[in-house]
C-alpha cells in the first residue's frame, strides 16, 4: 500500500491521505468511516462505473452508513449544469445535512461535478474520492479542483474543494479499455516534463521510469502502476502544497493543455477523450518550444519518441480549421489581460509559462499538428 498525504495552505494544520492499493474497493466503507463523521453519503457514479463497481462499494459500506445513489449518464459531455443540478436534487431529496457526505465513485468528469456538488450544497459537505481511471488516479481526483463545463469553454465555473481522502483501488485499471489507459498515460508524461518545476524535495527521475518501464506500464504490472501512481500523485501533491489555488506555481499542472482545452472545445467534448487532446496538446507545447529556441532538438527527440513508445496519437484532424482552435484559446481560464498563456519546456523535467506567443507561431504549430 502507498499512501500520501496532501497538505494545503488554506489549512495548514490539516492533510488528508491519498491510498493506493488493490481490493481497497472492499475496505472503502472502513477507510471513508476513518476520515469523516458522517452518518450519510450520497454516491455518484455513472452507468458504466454502476456495472463493474457499485456493488463492491455497496458492500463495504453496509452496517456502516446510510447511504442512496445516483447514476449519472457517462462522458465529458455530461460534465454541466444539469448534471450539477441532479446531484443538488437528490441529496436535496434525501435530505442529506451539512455533517454528511459526497462520494464520487468514477473517473475525472464524475468527480469534478461531484466535487463541485459537495462544495456548494449547504455551503460545504464533506468530499469522498474513489478514482476508478488512470486519469483520475494519478491527476483529477488530487488537489481539490472542481468544475463544470460551459458550453464555451472547459472547467470555467468551479471551485477549490479538497476531499476528505482519496481511495485509488488499482484494481479498477483491469477493466479499462486501452483508450482510457492511453487517457490517463498523457497526463502521466506531463509530470515527466514538469517533474524539477514542481520543486520536490525527492529526484523521482520519472521520465527514465517511464522509458524504461514501458512494458510493465502498458502491461498494467501492479507493483509498477502502483508506483508511478504514486509518484505522479507525490508531484501534484508538492505543487498543491505551494499553491493550492492556481496563484502561480500550480499552473503548471495545465502543460499541454491550453492547446488540448481548445480541441476538447472545438469537438465539443464528443470526438477525444482529455488525455487523447492532451497528447496533441503535449506535441504542440514542444513544438512551440523549439520554435522558440526554447529546448534542443534532442530533447523535443525524446519527448516525441515517448509519445510514441507509448502509441499515443496527436494528430488533429484535418477539418478542424486551425484558427478556430486559435479563437477558442480565448476561452481558456488561463488567459490573463486577453493573452494567451502557455506552458512552455524550458530544460529537462522543466517548463515556465509564457503569455507572449506570436499568433502566426500558434497557428503554424496547430497546422503542422494535422
Amino acid at each position: 500500500m502507498s499512501k500520501i498525504f496532501v497538505k494545503t495552505p488554506q489549512q495548514p494544520k490539516k492533510e488528508y491521505p491519498i491510498i493506493i492499493d488493490k481490493n481497497l474497493l472492499q475496505k472503502s466503507g472502513e477507510l471513508i468511516q476513518s476520515s469523516t463523521k458522517a452518518k450519510k453519503l450520497l454516491i455518484v457514479t455513472n452507468s458504466t462505473v454502476e456495472k463493474l463497481y457499485l456493488n463492491k462499494l455497496e458492500d463495504s459500506l453496509k452496517n456502516l452508513f446510510e447511504y442512496d445513489c445516483l447514476i449519472l449518464e457517462d462522458g465529458e459531455e455530461y460534465k454541466n449544469i444539469s448534471s450539477l443540478e441532479k446531484i443538488w436534487t437528490k441529496a436535496i431529496d434525501i435530505k442529506l445535512e451539512r455533517k454528511d457526505a459526497i462520494v464520487a465513485l468514477g473517473g475525472g468528469v464524475i468527480g469534478d461535478i461531484t466535487g463541485f456538488a459537495a462544495a456548494s450544497y449547504l455551503r460545504g459537505v464533506d468530499f469522498i474520492q474513489i478514482p476508478t481511471t488512470l486519469l483520475a488516479q494519478v491527476d483529477s481526483s488530487v488537489g481539490g479542483k472542481v468544475a463544470i463545463n460551459h458550453q464555451n469553454g472547459k472547467n470555467l465555473m468551479g471551485a477549490f474543494y479538497q476531499p476528505k481522502i482519496v481511495i485509488a483501488d488499482t484494481d479498477t485499471l483491469n477493466t479499462l479499455p486501452e483508450r482510457e489507459i492511453k487517457t490517463g498515460l498523457s497526463e502521466i508524461i506531463k509530470y515527466a516534463f514538469i517533474e524539477k518545476t514542481c520543486n520536490h524535495n525527492t529526484n523521482f527521475d520519472l521520465l527514465n521510469f517511464l522509458q524504461i518501464n514501458s512494458e510493465n506500464i502498458k502491461n498494467l504490472n501492479h507493483q509498477t502502476i502502483q508506483k508511478l501512481i504514486a509518484i505522479c500523485c507525490e508531484l501534484k501533491a508538492c505543487v498543491v502544497n505551494q499553491d493550492e489555488t492556481e496563484k502561480g506555481l500550480r499552473a503548471i499542472l495545465n502543460f499541454g493543455h491550453t492547446i488540448a482545452h481548445s480541441i476538447e472545445k472545438c469537438t465539443n467534448y464528443t470526438i477525444f477523450t482529455h488525455g487523447e487532446a492532451v497528447a496533441m496538446g503535449l506535441k504542440g507545447a514542444f513544438e512551440i518550444s523549439l520554435k522558440k529556441h526554447l529546448i534542443s532538438q534532442d530533447y523535443f527527440d525524446t519527448a516525441i519518441n515517448l509519445l510514441n513508445e507509448y502509441n499515443l496519437m496527436y494528430k488533429i484532424p484535418q477539418n478542424i480549421p486551425a484558427e478556430d482552435l486559435y479563437n477558442a484559446m480565448f476561452s481558456d481560464k488561463k488567459v490573463e489581460n486577453k493573452h494567451i498563456r502557455f506552458i512552455l519546456a524550458t530544460s529537462k523535467a522543466e517548463v515556465k509559462m509564457f503569455d507572449d506567443i506570436e499568433k502566426n507561431i500558434i497557428l503554424e504549430t496547430l497546422k503542422s499538428l494535422k
